[in-house]
Parts: C-alpha cells; structure tokens; sequence
C-alpha cells in the first residue's frame, strides 16, 4: 500500500514548561499537537530521533488524528527550534521527556498514553519509560512504541573510527561539530521526503562531539542496564536498514521484561517508518495495538 508523505504542518503549536512564575528559569519546550484532547479516546508523546524535529511526526500525527488520538510531539534539547540550547548532559533529553509527559497527562486527563519514539527517540523512550514505574499505576504510560530503534547505530554507518572520533573530541573540544555518518537517501526511500527534508531549515546535520559522546553514554546505559518497563511494548523496524542495529534491537527486546510485547518488521521499508509507504499500514497496527492495549488495561484494572 502507497501512502501520501504530506509534511505541510498543520499540527496546532504549543509551548512546555511555561511557568507562571517570572522568576523561573524554566526553558520553555516549543511542541506541536494533532487532534482534539477533549474528544480523544487516547494519547501519544511523540519523541523524535537524531536530527530531527517535532515536524518530522506530521503524518504520523495527522493520520492519529484521523483515528481519534491525540498526539503531541515535542523539540529536544539541541534540535528544532531549540537548536541553540546547548546539551551538557543527557538527562536534559530525559527531562525533556518528563515534562512532555506531565504536560500531556494535565492535557488529556486520565486517559491513556503511549510514548512513541523514532529511531534516538525510542532509546530515550525505553529509558525514560523504565522510571515512570515510579509513578502511581494510574499515571503511568498505557504503552511504549518503538520505530526503528537506536539501541545502537548500524556498525558499517556509526563505525568505531566515528566513534572514538567523537569521543576524542569530546573529550578535547566538545564544542566542534561532526557530521552525520549517513544521508536523507539513508532515511528514506521516497524522492519527494528526500527533498523536503533537504530544505528544512530546522534540520540538523552536523552535532556537538559532547553530544554524540552523551548519546553513546545513553545507549551504553540502556543496553547494559534496562531490563523491565511496566507497560506494553510494540517494536517495529525496517528491513532495509543501514542506521541503526537491527541485530542489537533484536537483543534488547528480547531480554525486556514487559507485560506483553509485540514485534513486526516491514522488510521493504527504509530507516524512518514516518517516511515511508508502508505508514498507513502501520497506523492501522499501531492504533490496532493501542486500543486493544487500552481494552486489557481497563480490564484488569
């Protein structure tokens, strides 16, 4: 099945983290929704990959809509409109993630939410979603989904020359930036995508050393540490994949610890399933997977 890409935005802007107080130096987090909170029957949080933007979740998040769920989708730190915030650490990402999550349950109330991440963003996700066990149950997120997981990058892309380049300027000049091993035709297969992401002007394509040298930290730290989340967990991946480890992803779902898992992967498909033909026939999944999720959990609770 063919699916239209279509990246106009037109998701509703929005701003995290405003505090009221005008002595806070709370950093506002510019995000974007889709759909109506108040006639939802879920939600989903968004968490964007390496590079990316919120606006890279259009489609996705158009197509949610349709379905009667309620998306938002977010900036990290060092991305998008916050491109000049400097990331010192990575637990700024995992903040990131906190406070979207606490913004989006005041949003939508106690209805459930799922935490969605591509590629970087499903390994901040995992992460993240590891330590909201700590919230009351009814808190907590309803389920967790993986696109084309970054556990770790693919080895002939993020070879370990790269990786101890970045290391070794992190290290002596964390400030110098390096490009991305790896190009939109790597991304995607389709031309039309290539060239809109292409001209983003809020795309990036070179990243602090200090910054890939925290995302190797943080990937490090889920691979050897994170073996329980306290919800469902849904892992698709691409078949045609030269960024991230395929292989690795395999292992650490494997080992997780969940509830119930759920795995399917596109064998045609490119890195980034948000780009890809095969979009609507993963929303249907997805959506499939969320309300039956939802049914189980009403159940048991």
């Amino acid at each position: 099945m063919q699916s239209d890409i279509n990246l106009t935005p037109t998701g509703s802007l929005v701003e995290i983290g405003k505090s009221q107080d005008e002595r806070s130096n709370i950093e506002i987090i510019p995000g974007r929704t889709w759909g109506t909170a108040s006639e939802c029957r879920a939600a989903a949080l968004l968490v964007h990959g390496l590079g990316a933007h919120s606006g890279w979740y259009e489609a996705l998040g158009r197509r949610l809509r349709v379905k009667r769920f309620f998306s938002l989708a977010y900036d990290q730190v060092g991305f998008g409109k916050r491109r000049s915030q400097t990331l010192m650490m990575k637990q700024q990402w995992l903040d990131d993630i906190r406070a979207a999550y606490e913004y989006l349950r005041e949003t939508v109330g106690d209805k459930p939410i799922f935490i969605m991440g591509n590629s970087m963003g499903a390994l901040l996700s995992l992460k993240a979603a590891s330590e909201l066990n700590k919230l009351p149950e009814i808190d907590r997120p309803a389920g967790l989904v993986l696109f084309s997981p970054g556990f770790d990058g693919h080895p002939e892309t993020f070879r370990l020359t790269y990786k101890a380049k970045a290391v070794f300027k992190a290290l002596f000049d964390p400030d110098e930036e390096l490009n991305l091993p790896y190009t939109y035709d790597d991304i995607t297969r389709e031309e039309t995508v290539r060239n809109w992401l292409k001209n983003d002007p809020d795309k990036r394509e070179k990243l602090p050393a200090r910054m890939l040298l925290e995302l190797l930290k943080l990937s490090q730290e889920v691979k050897s540490s994170v073996r329980k989340v306290p919800c469902p967990v849904l892992m698709l991946t691409s078949g045609k994949e030269k960024i991230v480890d395929n292989e690795v992803n395999r292992m650490v779902f494997e080992r997780l610890n969940a509830p119930r898992k759920t795995q399917h992967r596109f064998e045609e498909a490119w890195h980034d399933l948000m780009f890809d033909p095969v979009l609507d026939e993963l929303v249907e999944m997805v959506t499939a997977w969320m309300i039956e999720t939802t049914k189980q959990r009403q159940t048991v609770g």
